[in-house]
């Protein structure tokens, strides 16, 4: 019995002893694969981390450029040169009518005398960035008299239509609700559009759409064109600024182009102080 306890003893130590070797002699082959392994996942990660880096760097360049390029197209658009005033002829009939688009007291002393179009971009800075302090300073003050003209340019092929639309809502007490309308929707102008904005502002549709089709609202818009041809204009915007003195502007400068408030105050304030 003792001895066959001992040889089933030593045969159960002789096979543990084997198992273990095997392990023992695997366990080299076994790190070195967890290595190669564990080496490929840091490799593709670092690679992969590369990767984000570059891509990162290619990102911010392209922003950079970007930038760089509004910066560029801001400046061009914003540093226009600020022009000196141009002397206009002795007088200038307004010819002013309860049909014409006013803003300001009739006992204001200056007028300005726009001519624009509703598809200009320089017509619609002008009435973002400029007019709204002009108008705060000086209409709303009782200073100055603002008469807006349409100078619809032949290249632009919805302005006269525009000119058209802004007059029939004019009609019904809306042109500057319509202007600013349509110089918000510059992009976006057809005979649909305009009576679209003419829902959005509660006007009478059917009225509006026969006011649209009148003829004579055409002729009134070519009549405008006509004087600012024969005063020399020949783009938008442009303001004729002066004294009013019964029905005519007299000691008048003429403004050409988008500028800047600073330009319009000072021309206003030299005008008022001029006896």
């Amino acid at each position: 019995l003792f001895l066959l306890t001992l040889v089933l003893t030593s045969t159960a130590c002789s096979k543990t002893n084997t198992s273990l070797e095997q392990k023992q002699a695997l366990a080299p082959e076994n790190e070195q694969r967890e290595s190669k392994q564990h080496n490929a996942k840091s490799e593709e990660t670092t690679a992969a981390m590369l990767a984000i880096r570059d891509d990162l760097k290619q990102l911010k360049r392209e922003v950079a450029a970007i930038r760089q390029a509004v910066t560029d197209i801001h400046k061009i658009a914003m540093d226009t040169p600020e022009p000196v005033a141009k002397p206009l002829p002795a007088e200038l009939a307004l010819d002013l009518d309860s049909n014409d688009p006013l803003l300001g007291s009739e006992d204001a002393g200056i007028a300005i005398v726009e001519f624009s179009d509703f598809q200009c971009p320089y017509c619609k800075r002008f009435a973002d960035q400029t007019f709204p302090a002009i108008k705060k300073n000086y209409i709303k003050t009782g200073k100055v008299r603002y008469i807006a003209r349409d100078f619809p340019l032949d290249f632009h092929p919805q302005a006269q239509g525009a000119a058209v639309a802004a007059n029939c809502a004019l009609a019904q007490g809306a042109y500057w609700q319509m202007r600013d309308s349509l110089f918000s929707n510059i992009r976006n102008l057809s005979p649909q559009r305009f009576q679209e904005l003419a829902g959005e502002l509660k006007l009478d549709i059917e009225q509006f759409k026969l006011c649209s089709s009148d003829k004579s609202h055409i002729k009134e818009v070519s009549e405008d064109q006509g004087l600012a041809a024969s005063l020399g204009i020949s783009g938008t915007p442009s303001f004729f600024i002066g004294r009013i003195e019964g029905d005519k502007l007299v000691n008048g400068r003429l403004i050409v182009g988008a500028q800047g408030y600073q330009t319009f105050s000072t021309v206003i304030d030299s005008i008022m102080a001029t006896p």
